[in-house]
């Protein structure tokens, strides 16, 4: 890996999927010593607008903000970023086109991974905004797969359940979504998509017991993240 290569995390959309991402890099990199650890660089800005709110119902356009950040990161010495957020992603191609810096998309490593699986029929966990705009259905169409999404009253819960996490109260949180989770394997879900990086805070029993049931996103986008920065370094030893 080059030494001057830095991975830039574009954050706090919310604050703990952020510090969630960050462990799941470390944990991920095979390292003896902190220097073979990948260098980050992390701009986490909770202050950056609501992206539902956004896109479901008006208010403040987040792009802006998170524009700010990036610019943020380049100046850091960033060559390459992730957003640890699905939502975000609605936005993905326009901060591409933007902030002159390649990236590692969250919605390409879980599309990678249905595809490595040969699933057919997927669930999908995510916010309001995240299904609203087809961020995965549109994807998952184009593969020949299914996407299987919860009811009106099922998605009321999940957004329930996403603001009990980012209030830190995990255990209504995860009350609420282990039973969407379930819901969706009874409607012939062969996996689910954690599409929104506060869910797999509070299903780490689900993802520890039945890791073939799920297909967390922030999991799968820190595995990418090693692969891209770490796999040079591996070679070359």
């Amino acid at each position: 890996m080059d030494q001057q290569a830095t991975l830039g995390v574009l954050g706090g959309m919310g604050p703990l999927a952020t510090v969630d991402f960050m462990n799941k890099l470390i944990e991920q990199t095979q390292a003896t010593s902190d220097q073979q650890h990948i260098p980050l660089m992390v701009c986490s800005v909770p202050q950056i607008p609501d992206r539902t709110r956004f896109l479901t119902s008006g208010g403040e356009d987040p792009f802006p903000a998170m524009l700010q950040g990036l610019k943020m990161l380049k100046r850091a010495g960033v060559d390459c970023f992730v957003i640890p957020c699905n939502t975000a992603h609605y936005w993905h191609q326009k901060l591409l086109q933007h902030s002159y810096m390649s990236s590692i998309s969250i919605i390409d490593c879980v599309l990678d991974e249905i595809e490595f699986r040969k699933l057919k029929k997927i669930g999908l966990l995510a916010t309001s905004a995240t299904i609203k705009t087809e961020l995965y259905q549109k994807r998952i169409a184009s593969l020949s797969r299914q996407t299987i999404i919860p009811d009106s009253h099922g998605q009321s819960l999940v957004m329930q359940g996403i603001h009990d996490i980012k209030a830190g109260k995990i255990d209504s949180g995860c009350a609420k979504l282990t039973a969407q989770f379930q819901r969706l394997l009874e409607q012939g879900a062969e996996a689910i998509i954690l599409g929104c990086t506060e869910i797999p805070l509070a299903l780490q029993g689900l993802t520890a017991t039945q890791p073939e049931r799920c297909l967390d996103a922030t999991l799968l986008l820190a595995q990418a993240c090693v692969k891209r920065y770490q796999q040079p370094q591996m070679q070359a030893a």
